[in-house]
């Protein structure tokens, strides 16, 4: 009712749904708990003020949502009407823009705050990301989860430019291990710690991990 309508009130809503506004009020909790809906107080006079509740961002997104398709017809007909070398240049444009906002957010952190604050940047994006740290100094960043799969397997290039975004960011070393995009349940990438030139390796195969 509110993504149709927009706005509404416990009142409005109690008559729409044919439920008392004890019930709504009972949803209506429940799903600002769950950061799901807000609301904004309407005064009118000296009464009481009205709660107008309305969807939070965080709402939308359960709603049906066609940006990958979108991204990869933009993409197609890029290739389509000014070539490969267009098409990589789009998405290293992409890539400056990603290691300018990390570099803002990152700049005077050490190696493993670095590696931390990339971790929960890349989680926040929907990757489900984690670090651990290795024995010898390097880390694992594992993604459990690739918000843009459909696009990456249709443009592996945009798995390169990922890899790319992590070594500029990092100053490092880093290798991928396995890709959702290939089949894989997960990304795996090693980071190399500072000073170690070379960190051992899987080659990505489709199925891996």
């Amino acid at each position: 009712m509110l993504k149709i309508n927009g706005a509404m009130s416990v009142e409005r809503l109690a008559v729409e749904l044919e439920v008392s506004k004890v019930c709504v009020r009972r949803h209506l909790s429940l799903l600002e708990s769950d950061g799901l809906v807000a609301f904004d107080e309407e005064r009118h006079g000296r009464g009481r003020p009205r709660f107008i509740y309305r969807l939070t961002e965080k709402a939308a997104r359960l709603f049906p949502q066609i940006y990958d398709e979108f991204a990869k017809e933009a993409l197609t007909a890029v290739r389509l009407n000014f070539g490969d070398e267009a098409l990589r240049r789009v998405l290293r444009s992409r890539g400056d823009e990603l290691i300018a906002q990390f570099e803002e957010k990152l700049s005077g952190r050490n190696f493993d705050e670095r590696v931390k604050s990339l971790t929960r940047e890349i989680d926040a994006k929907g990757y489900l990301a984690d670090a651990r740290r290795m024995k010898d100094g390097s880390y694992r960043l594992r993604q459990r989860n690739c918000p843009i799969e459909s696009v990456a397997v249709a443009y592996p290039q945009v798995c390169e430019e990922e890899l790319r975004v992590y070594r500029e960011v990092l100053g490092c070393e880093v290798v991928c291990e396995c890709r959702i995009a290939d089949g894989a349940r997960k990304c795996d990438f090693r980071i190399a710690a500072p000073g170690l030139t070379q960190i051992s390796s899987k080659a990505p195969a489709r199925g891996a991990g």
